[in-house]
């Protein structure tokens, strides 16, 4: 599996791990943006601190339920995106890419809001 397969599926699950190495599995929305993909979350969701914590990532293309592995697994680097104007562009591209439907789930203030970026290890 190539992180590129990655850019236009509509689910995956983003496996994070906390401290004493556990994953935990959750299906997110994607988008691509510059050479990473981009989530997002609530500011306050578990993911966001795990992320903090321990950037390593696993992910694999899955149903909108996150109940099918539709492809391998890729590990990944995610890190949060804090920098106001990166974070608009990513809710943009996101928004842009599930259209109308995210208009329902991607209202409200962005401070509210969390980015995760994910990146290849060792990619840039």
């Amino acid at each position: 599996m190539d992180f590129n397969d990655f850019k236009d599926v509509e689910y995956i699950n983003l496996i994070t791990y906390k401290k004493d190495g556990s994953p935990v599995t959750t299906p997110v929305w994607v988008a691509p943006h510059d050479n990473s993909l981009v989530v997002t979350t609530s500011l306050n969701a578990g993911k966001v601190k795990r992320v903090r914590n321990n950037g390593k990532a696993t992910i694999y293309i899955t149903n909108q339920s996150g109940t099918k592995r539709l492809s391998e697994s890729l590990d990944v680097i995610g890190s949060l995106v804090t920098e106001p104007v990166a974070k608009a562009e990513a809710v943009g591209v996101i928004k842009n890419k599930y259209g109308v439907i995210s208009q329902m789930f991607l209202r409200g203030p962005d401070e509210h809001r969390a980015i995760i970026k994910l990146d290849e290890v060792g990619g840039e």
